[in-house]
């Protein structure tokens, strides 16, 4: 099989001329075993769509072996970006503004198809003075606000996360209302990101009304941290190392300014993982210019090698279970005062966290019971 880099920058090439250069060897010259199991691989890592858009004359086999995921895929794309079309109207009819996240902004900016990226979800950004208002709005489309029994509303507004919103005919229709696109308490608890500058600094899309995104520089710090701390690395990693390669293509990243960002608002060493990652399986220009600033220490960076990877990220190693999840989350602190306080109120919250989760009805040795019991927290 050729090697991931190879498919990799394949896949990010921006010009039919760059991907010109790599014919002689293209995927049209291998086995069919092999171009089977790279289809497999492709479709797995959620590139499935992407890679079939790519395909050239050449390579009409892998195409072939790609075309029901694309079809899957278009279908999928086709309802959803409906189903955001509709929303959108009716947000910009009740005058609230919004900014499109991950899939739903990238798929309309640095992917040429829509139906290229496909998305689990559509993830909206919403003041959070505008939520009640938008809410109305979804009712009114005819959604249901839906939740899990450990991720109770205000415990949601708290860490600033989200509101789920389904079609009851079509459960997999899932749209996220965020009041920030970094959520959880692992943010809250360690980073200081500056919400207010990135709202500020958000781009129109075209032809729409009170509709932006995040600004080139914001869209690749929140996707690496998104990547790192919120999916570990299990969850669409080569894929999140693809929408920022493409964003770097597309919409020119200062990686300078990526870098001053970055440690300032205490991300850093989850942004360079994962730009560092990027760096060795793509390779994007300029990218160097952010890795340096951003190094952690000799012995930080050899504890996170034993979680993370190259070979575990294409191999799709899954960290989201288990104790290993929450020893690479504390590697990821930025400051080691914080892994404490991060230990500290992941053990005994504050008061307004246990009346958020609890409804006032457990005290801080119940939570502990709870964190033994379940050992989960």
């Amino acid at each position: 099989m050729p090697t991931a880099r190879f498919v990799l920058r394949w896949l990010v090439e921006e010009s039919q001329g760059e991907r010109g250069e790599r014919k002689a060897a293209g995927v049209g010259s291998w086995e069919k075993q092999k171009i089977q199991q790279l289809a497999e691989w492709l479709i797995e890592q959620g590139l499935g769509a992407l890679a079939y858009g790519r395909c050239a004359e050449s390579e009409l086999a892998l195409r072939r072996c790609l075309q029901g995921d694309m079809f899957s895929a278009a279908a999928e794309s086709s309802m959803k970006q409906e189903q955001l079309k509709q929303i959108l109207q009716g947000l910009a009819q009740a005058e609230i503004p919004v900014v499109l996240l991950k899939g739903a902004a990238l798929s309309l900016t640095v992917y040429e198809d829509p139906a290229w990226r496909t998305m689990s979800d559509v993830d909206l950004w919403l003041p959070a003075n505008a939520m009640a208002k938008a809410a109305q709005v979804m009712v009114d489309l005819g959604y249901t606000m839906q939740g899990k029994e450990e991720r109770p509303f205000a415990l949601q507004q708290l860490s600033r996360g989200e509101i789920q919103w389904v079609l009851p005919q079509q459960m997999e229709s899932l749209i996220e209302f965020h009041w920030s696109p970094y959520s959880g308490w692992w943010l809250v608890r360690t980073a200081a990101v500056n919400d207010t500058g990135i709202w500020t600094r958000q781009e129109n899309l075209p032809e729409q009304t009170n509709v932006g995104q995040m600004a080139p520089e914001d869209i690749v710090i929140h996707l690496a941290v998104h990547t790192a701390v919120n999916h570990q690395f299990g969850l669409s990693a080569l894929r999140s190392l693809v929408d920022i390669a493409l964003t770097a293509n597309k919409r020119e990243v200062d990686w300078n300014i990526v870098a001053k960002r970055a440690r300032a608002w205490r991300v850093s060493i989850a942004v360079y993982i994962v730009l560092d990652l990027l760096a060795q399986l793509i390779g994007v220009e300029g990218i160097e210019t952010s890795l340096t600033p951003l190094r952690p220490s000799k012995l930080r960076r050899w504890l996170i090698s034993q979680f993370v990877t190259p070979q575990t990220v294409l191999a799709g190693r899954d960290l989201r279970s288990g104790a290993k999840r929450f020893l690479l989350l504390l590697l990821l602190v930025d400051r080691v005062r914080d892994m404490v306080k991060l230990i500290g109120r992941t053990l005994w919250p504050e008061q307004e966290w246990l009346e958020a989760r609890y409804g006032g009805s457990v005290k801080h040795w119940g939570h502990l019971r709870q964190i033994i019991m379940t050992r989960e927290v």
